[in-house]
């Protein structure tokens, strides 16, 4: 692409964004799930042991992790972009990164209500195998269209591993939260795709394949 389209381009799309295509995601975001209620049980406290989290809860506790990840993965997109390494990053650019990042940690907190509410303790954290990488891809970004490409993969990966969990899960709640968050996933996308413009949508790469629960290192 060259320089004046990708200048047109990012201003169609920051127009776009003050039109509130973030503001639809968080629109269709639900609210947290509801603390349970008083009750005489502590949590469970873990002793340097991991917490085992089996059947639907160990769908929560993945979607709980890659919803975090992503969240970390654009916070340090936000942090390189303002260090000045990868040139000059437009200001619609940072904004979505921002404001994508920031309800992937409502995402993670939603999951991770679930999941105290059973009386299993909140994931911390992102543990998955594939953190490593996913952190190596945002560290060899060059160019504003880098963390847009990399937003392209940790939306798919995230979208693709909720919509996964939704049609495994017996607990109605935990296959509400996954049938509603699934399409923010696509929203982020798609955004991330018209900022790289291409409008009609960007392929994946590798890095942004659904994560199965073997991904879950607790």
């Amino acid at each position: 692409m060259t320089p004046s389209r990708r200048r047109v381009l990012l201003g169609s799309a920051a127009g776009l964004l003050g039109l509130g295509v973030l503001g639809a995601c968080s629109d269709a975001a639900p609210p947290a799930a509801p603390a349970p209620g008083p009750t005489t049980t502590a949590p469970p406290t873990t002793t340097g042991a991991r917490p085992v989290y089996a059947g639907d809860q160990r769908g929560v506790a993945l979607c709980a992790a890659v919803s975090a990840l992503a969240a970390s993965l654009y916070s340090g997109a936000v942090v390189a972009a303002g260090e000045g390494r990868l040139g000059q990053v437009p200001g619609v650019v940072t904004a979505f990164l921002a404001g994508a990042g920031a309800q992937h940690t409502e995402h993670a907190a939603a999951w991770n209500t679930l999941l105290t509410a059973a009386g299993l303790p909140a994931v911390t954290g992102s543990p998955l195998a594939v953190e490593t990488d996913r952190r190596a891809v945002l560290g060899r970004a060059a160019a504003p269209t880098d963390l847009l490409a990399l937003a392209v993969d940790v939306e798919a990966m995230t979208g693709g591993t909720v919509l996964a969990r939704a049609g495994e899960f017996t607990d109605a709640g935990a296959a509400t939260l996954a049938a509603t968050l699934a399409p923010v996933a696509a929203m982020h996308g798609a955004t991330a795709a018209f900022l790289l413009g291409r409008p009609t949508g960007a392929t994946p790469t590798a890095a942004g394949a659904p994560l199965g629960l073997d991904a879950l290192t607790l």
